[in-house]
């Protein structure tokens, strides 16, 4: 299920069918980002874990790119991953998830690496949290969470998740994040209001 196609069999998604469909679809995805995060020997591994997608852990490291990450490129992702190794000390001090995200921020801003950081220090920030058990409280809305965000008819640049409703505050925040970026296309405004 790619949630890109409103429709099923003639049917109009219902908030909870899509949410069940994209469970279906994505647990296991994400059982399997977390054991790869959180599995990282040292600190130093994961963070250059952090910065790319998960891995089976079979065969050699690929190293692969998010989708989204494409437009940033492999030099610059290398680049951003070796900048922040240089403050691991920083980041490992990070209390909690907003805090790790600030310091991911800082080290784009010293370094002077990136114009458009957003997404990107979101899921490195949201990566090495999960190794170090910082994981965020609240939904950060950008990119292509925050168009499904505004097609709920919820604004903001980082919102409780009580704002989603019972259905889709069923998921973690990071959760609803990567829900409603990927499936943007199915939502619809009256999803959140029945």
């Amino acid at each position: 299920m790619s949630c890109t196609a409103a429709k099923v069999g003639g049917q109009d998604w219902t908030l909870g069918g899509l949410l069940d469909a994209y469970e279906a679809e994505y647990a296991n995805d994400r059982a399997k980002g977390d054991q790869w995060w959180t599995s990282a020997p040292n600190p130093e591994e994961a963070l250059v874990r952090a910065f790319y997608d998960w891995e089976d852990g079979a065969g050699p490291s690929r190293r692969a790119l998010n989708s989204h990450q494409h437009r940033i490129g492999y030099d610059a992702i290398r680049t951003a991953a070796a900048s922040a190794s240089h403050y691991l000390s920083d980041l490992m001090l990070a209390e909690d998830f907003d805090l790790l995200q600030a310091a991911f921020q800082r080290i784009w801003r010293t370094e002077n690496l990136f114009v458009d950081t957003e997404l990107l220090t979101y899921d490195v920030a949201e990566r090495f949290g999960r190794y170090r058990g910082k994981y965020p409280q609240k939904v950060y809305l950008h990119a292509g969470a925050k168009a499904g965000a505004q097609t709920l008819g919820v604004h903001g640049k980082i919102v409780e998740a009580e704002r989603f409703g019972p259905l889709i505050g069923r998921l973690s925040p990071s959760e609803i994040e990567n829900f409603l970026c990927v499936c943007k296309a199915s939502l619809t405004r009256k999803m959140l209001v029945a």
